[in-house]
């Protein structure tokens, strides 16, 4: 029965000068996502996106816009002419296949982008619904609370007419925001912290502090997972990880340094490298899954401590969600069951039983030269090694 999908596009319409340019790659981006779909012809306005269907599953269509950021909502809809009997005819034929009741209420929504046409919108929703009525069964008019809503967006190209709208991603279209490094975890936080930049418009990069053979092969194959699954919402399904061997760096400070501070210290020689990397490969921000409070590690006091080490911009995207929001989008993005895979990183062996809640940065000092990390940092970071895995 559809023959078109309507789009229309999100936050980006706010960034007046660059309009253009974000139009152009979010337009890009659907073609890229959808061009294994031969059938498709796209065509685009200054305020609307069309996919022509010509026998395409429309199903497979929808999983791929379900990943690409920077669209406000989408139509399965049914073009026809400006006519008023033509509108009307493709109405009866949508409403048909929409019903799932015997008796239901309905209503016409008309939004006239064609300001030179005869009829206003209330007008055209007025003039349809009397042509309409009589050829439905059990059709009832509620202009308040309708069982159905009937949209009819009237263009100057035409008309499209729909029964439902489809909220996208929103944001800003994939990768016009720079380049962001992800401190990825194996848990909850940090792959939603991802996904929210991507939304954002960050191009995202990973990084992931392995601790062999505290950590396991299945620890690190956790990281890429989730990985796989937010790299499904990038213009290429493409994100690198690069993998730091934390190992020696947690051994220097587990042995060395007062327990309370482990995670502190930790944190801390993380930035460190995180930083340095990122200058090195002209990041523009750090991206991190820490939430204001939620562990000892995220109080104020302990995020400036840790920030000390660094005046490179960090992003903290979940800072003010609570668990159960992020838990959410989590289950959303499909990667809440491979975050509570029982696989533990290095962010959560040697945890101590009271972690320093409110650490002062002159013990914090005291306790880092203790441990004489500079040389292990250095050593890790040349460590590096990079692994890219593209989505299915």
């Amino acid at each position: 029965m559809y023959d078109m999908i309507l789009i229309r596009y999100g936050e980006m319409t706010l960034k007046k000068q660059n309009y253009r340019k974000f139009l152009y790659r979010i337009n890009e981006n659907i073609k890229n996502k959808c061009s294994h779909l031969k059938k498709l012809k796209f065509q685009n306005t200054n305020y609307r996106f069309y996919i022509y269907l010509n026998g395409e599953d429309y199903k497979k269509v929808v999983e791929i816009l379900e990943t690409i950021v920077g669209l406000h909502s989408y139509s399965l809809c049914k073009k026809t002419t400006n006519n008023i009997e033509d509108i009307a005819i493709t109405a009866v034929e949508i409403i048909n296949n929409t019903k799932t009741n015997k008796n239901f209420s309905f209503k016409v929504e008309t939004h006239r982008g064609d300001k030179s046409y005869p009829l206003t919108s209330i007008e055209i929703s007025q003039e349809v619904a009397k042509r309409v009525i009589p050829n439905i069964t059990g059709m009832t008019v509620d202009v308040h609370n309708p069982d159905l809503v009937l949209s009819i967006d009237l263009r100057n190209e035409g008309t499209y007419i729909y029964t439902e709208v489809i909220s996208g991603l929103g944001g800003y279209p994939s990768g016009m925001a720079g380049n962001g490094l992800l401190m990825l975890s194996g848990g909850i936080d940090s792959p939603v912290a991802g996904f929210l930049s991507i939304r954002k418009g960050i191009n995202v990069n990973a990084i992931h502090f392995a601790s062999p053979p505290y950590t396991s092969d299945m620890a690190l194959q956790k990281a890429i997972d989730l990985l796989e699954q937010i790299a499904k919402y990038t213009t290429d399904d493409k994100i690198s990880l690069y993998v730091v061997r934390f190992t020696e760096i947690q051994n220097a400070i587990r042995y060395n340094a007062n327990p309370e501070y482990i995670i502190t210290l930790m944190r801390r020689a993380m930035y460190k490298i995180a930083s340095q990397f990122s200058l090195m490969n002209n990041f523009d921000c750090i991206i991190n899954g820490e939430s204001i409070g939620q562990v000892a590690s995220q109080t104020l006091e302990s995020i400036r401590v840790v920030n000390e080490v660094t005046n490179f911009p960090i992003i903290r995207p979940l800072a003010t969600y609570d668990k159960d929001e992020i838990i959410k989008i989590a289950r959303k993005i499909n990667t809440y069951d491979i975050s509570i895979r029982p696989y533990e990183d290095c962010c959560t062996i040697f945890v101590p039983e009271h972690p320093i809640i409110k650490p002062n940065l002159e013990k914090v000092l005291i306790e880092e030269k203790k441990c004489d990390l500079e040389p292990l940092i250095q050593e890790a970071f040349s460590s590096i090694t990079k692994y890219e895995r593209s989505s299915d």
